[in-house]
């Protein structure tokens, strides 16, 4: 399975404008999420899938691969589509499995998301996801954390902000996907659905439509850059490792 991983880096965030600019430990944040993409051994490319000419601008400055799909895009995985011909052209040559790395990850686990690939690629399904333990019952019962249930065999059930089965029966949601080819082009071509309005998650969209997920278990989530003052505790993390 010959794949790419894709980061979207949108400049307006509501919570955080400008957020892929900014500085964690001298290095910003975009910088950081494609330096730890490109220590892949499962994904041929890496790419950045960008709307503003300032992050164009500075992953070119620090030779990284970008593009700039033109048009207003709902989601990262809509703009990841858009992205998709533009990075096969650079590249002159298609890919079986689009990887969507979220681009405000910079301590992203890349190991996890090669075996994401893998598992892909030895299963049936349309989409594959991350997911870990829910350690706590405030974890549980947030709506910023989503939980996902799944079947007997490691697929989706359903994903969801709410409480949803017991916390030793649901997983943690990584917002990390890998899509197979035909599913992305199907994925971005159907309307929202109306699980995917109620809840805000997209990849209800997909269960609404009988893709089947495979969901790859880990140990740990991701610690991303949500907010401003999560930059200090991604810069406290990697002082750990330093």
């Amino acid at each position: 399975m010959r794949a790419v991983i894709v980061i979207p880096a949108r400049y307006g965030s509501t919570r955080f404008p400008g957020k892929p600019l900014v500085k964690i430990a001298g290095v910003t944040l975009i910088q950081r999420v494609y330096e730890r993409s490109r220590l892949t051994r499962s994904a041929a490319a890496v790419y950045v899938a960008t709307d503003d000419d300032r992050i164009f601008d500075h992953v070119t400055s620090f030779g990284g691969n970008v593009v700039r799909p033109e048009g207003d895009f709902q989601t990262g995985t809509d703009r990841i589509a858009a992205a998709l011909p533009l990075i096969e052209s650079a590249e002159k040559t298609t890919f079986d499995a689009i990887v969507n790395v979220q681009g405000d990850e910079p301590l992203i686990d890349i190991g996890t998301v090669d075996a994401l690939i893998d598992r892909l690629a030895q299963s049936d399904a349309a989409i594959g996801t991350l997911a870990c333990p829910i350690e706590t019952d405030e974890e549980f019962a947030s709506r910023d954390v989503v939980k996902v249930v799944m079947d007997d065999f490691g697929d989706a059930i359903y994903f969801s902000r709410a409480m949803i089965g017991s916390r030793t029966a649901s997983l943690r949601h990584i917002g990390v996907y890998a899509y197979r080819r035909e599913a992305l082009t199907r994925f971005v071509s159907l309307p929202q659905s109306s699980l995917e309005r109620a809840e805000s998650l997209e990849q209800l969209r997909g269960l609404q439509q009988r893709f089947k997920i495979v969901v790859l278990q880990t140990t740990k989530p991701h610690l991303g850059v949500d907010r401003p003052e999560d930059v200090a505790r991604v810069e406290n993390e990697l002082a750990k490792h330093a």
